[in-house]
């Protein structure tokens, strides 16, 4: 009996010994998080009574986003800088907060929307956008243009 109950013993600090090794050493293929699943290019339209264009960015592993928007009624591009957050918090600026447009709104995995605003003009709008496709991911995102 006493034999019984060692190896049963030794069979259980063994499981217990490996158990850690066998949940660590595995690759686990976890999702994006946070700022990451933002990173990547993404692409859209504005439009609002007075202005309507197009914008493109390019936000990094750090939520930094830079990019341009492009006015069709003004015929001109603009740089925009800005950051997402964790939250998909998304505020860009071309130009600066006093003389340019400013763009927030909210991302999530693959779309975002919110409003545009250029104070000094006295204009603002809506935006929209997606994702582009990441062809790494093997995920497909068609675009009409």
């Amino acid at each position: 009996m006493r034999k019984q109950i060692t190896t049963y013993r030794n069979h259980f600090m063994a499981i217990t010994l490996m158990l850690p090794i066998l949940i660590f050493s595995c690759n686990h293929n976890e999702k994006p998080r946070g700022v990451q699943l933002y990173k990547g290019a993404w692409n859209g339209t504005y439009s609002g009574a007075d202005d309507n264009g197009a914008w493109r960015v390019q936000i990094d592993d750090k939520g930094t986003i830079s990019g341009t928007a492009t006015s069709i009624t003004m015929t001109g591009g603009f740089e925009l800088t800005g950051t997402v957050n964790s939250e998909g918090d998304f505020q860009a600026t071309s130009g600066s907060t006093t003389f340019g447009t400013t763009f927030n709104g909210k991302l999530n995995g693959t779309n975002g929307q919110g409003t545009w605003q250029n104070i000094q003009a006295g204009i603002s709008g809506n935006w929209s956008g997606s994702k582009e496709e990441d062809p790494s991911q093997g995920i497909g995102i068609e675009f009409e243009e």
